[in-house]
């Protein structure tokens, strides 16, 4: 079962985007489906891919931010910066053979989604009346 689902509520509205997104929570879901003695190797390769893609999907999100004026960029960058260094020191935890499987999930998920309804909606509200 999946641990987080698309909802109509997290779309903001750029195709892109949404569908960028849509692509981290599959990520996330196919970490959490990680059977016993699979979780190590799963973290490894789901921290991997999902570093690789935040990485260019948060370029892609912080140039249309850009492009449009949004006057909070610099604090989203920093939240993306925090995200991407959290990933870093899992994949790290990973390396190291510890891996913080749940504390992983929770925070993946919490932020991805948490981000999306809070700090995404927040720039798309400030271009749509713009």
């Amino acid at each position: 079962m999946a641990l987080v689902e698309w909802k109509d509520e997290y779309s903001i509205g750029n195709e892109l985007i949404d569908e960028q997104h849509k692509s981290l929570f599959v990520m996330l879901n196919e970490l959490a489906e990680a059977g016993p003695g699979e979780k190590e190797g799963a973290a490894y390769t789901c921290l991997s891919r999902m570093l690789k893609y935040a990485q260019e999907h948060f370029r892609d999100e912080e140039k249309f931010m850009r492009d449009n004026g949004y006057p909070g960029l610099a604090d989203h960058i920093k939240e993306h910066e925090g995200f991407i260094g959290q990933v870093e020191d899992y994949a790290e935890a990973v390396y190291n053979t510890y891996v913080p499987f749940q504390d992983m999930l929770e925070y993946l998920n919490n932020w991805l989604v948490g981000h999306i309804l809070n700090s995404d909606q927040k720039y798309m509200d400030y271009i749509s009346s713009n």
